[in-house]
């Protein structure tokens, strides 16, 4: 029965909905990131009912699982193709984020196959060091693109926050609408600039034009999480209990610390369903002290009802969800209620 993870659905929906309505205020419009729950369809479908236009992922298997699952939706795929599965991909994803010539040749050659358009939104790079070409050589990369009678170049994007925490800012974002403004000859749809961390601008009342001309945004972890990703503090109107993993207690060990009862507490879970990610129990009042790769061990001072049998239950940072949503030791439960 456990390790277990616990999903509330109509707390996802409902963050969705605060977020959505957020961003549609500034003039955007939201795509749901299902990779941290490996594209599952249900989380999907929440987030689609709280108002999101479409939804994204990284992972071609998760994209399979949701158009298995019916999800008609536009979907999004976060990742640049990989050359093994673009012709999956052009009948499969409606769009793809892409940076490269040989990428951008080989979709083409597969949409042709396949009969199809496929949509591109390219990617650049304004300081994160991930994907994305240099802001110098995007006109000649949009150019070529337009050259390709079997995609469509509907926007171009950045990333920020996800490998060097490189947050996004004003004088950034003012310098990716200039270069929209370079390469857009009025075909393309898409300015996609945002992603959870540019939530925290929004905030704060620096979401001003130029910045209304980034329509686009890619979310995901402040959904499922309900924070500020910058500041880790809650988003104003959102749940921060979407996401719960629960452990069974396999050993409660009695002890009398500073003349006080308390217990030591060994769970049945580490970093094999957690990864590399943090856990924070939801009773303040016990405290962890390590985890191995198969046990999670606490304590807790004072008098308890902990016994062995009995599970305690945790919120998750985003790499403890995606490790514990993925894992094949961890059962997924899901609730559909706000309560």
């Amino acid at each position: 029965m456990w390790p277990k993870l616990v999903l509330n659905l109509a707390k996802l929906k409902h963050n969705t909905e605060v977020i959505a309505g957020m961003v549609g205020q500034a003039g955007g419009t939201v795509f749901g990131v299902t990779k941290v729950v490996g594209g599952d369809p249900r989380c999907a479908r929440a987030m689609l009912a709280g108002g999101a236009s479409g939804i994204a992922d990284s992972r071609l298997e998760n994209i399979r699982r949701l158009r298995g699952a019916g999800i008609d939706a536009p979907i999004l795929l976060l990742r640049s193709p990989a050359l093994s599965e673009v012709g999956e991909v052009v009948r499969l994803a409606d769009f793809s984020l892409v940076s490269d010539r040989t990428v951008l040749k080989a979709l083409d050659r597969e949409a042709a196959l396949a009969g199809v358009v496929h949509r591109i939104i390219i990617m650049t790079d304004l300081g994160e060091g991930r994907e994305g070409v240099a802001p110098q050589d995007l006109p000649d990369l949009a150019a070529f693109a337009r050259g390709l009678i079997n995609l469509k170049l509907v926007g171009i994007g950045t990333n920020f926050a996800c490998l060097n925490k490189a947050w996004p800012s004003v004088a950034k974002l003012k310098a990716l609408v200039g270069l929209y403004q370079k390469v857009d000859d009025g075909s393309m749809a898409y300015l996609s600039g945002s992603n959870s961390s540019s939530l925290h601008l929004l905030l704060n009342g620096q979401w001003r034009p130029p910045l209304l001309a980034i329509n686009h945004w890619r979310v995901g972890e402040s959904i499922f999480l309900g924070w500020d990703l910058v500041t880790k503090s809650p988003l104003p109107g959102c749940y921060q209990d979407v996401c719960r993993l629960e452990l069974e207690v396999i050993e409660a060990r009695r002890e009398v610390v500073r003349m006080r009862p308390a217990a030591r507490i060994l769970l049945a879970g580490g970093t094999e369903e957690i990864g590399c990610g943090r856990v924070s129990p939801v009773d303040p009042a016990i405290k962890i002290t390590g985890v191995s790769s198969d046990h999670l061990v606490a304590f807790i001072e004072g008098e308890h009802t902990i016994e062995v049998g009995s599970s305690l239950a945790f919120s998750l940072d985003y790499q403890a969800l995606l490790a514990a949503a993925n894992s094949t030791y961890v059962k997924v439960e899901y609730k559909d209620r706000l309560s």
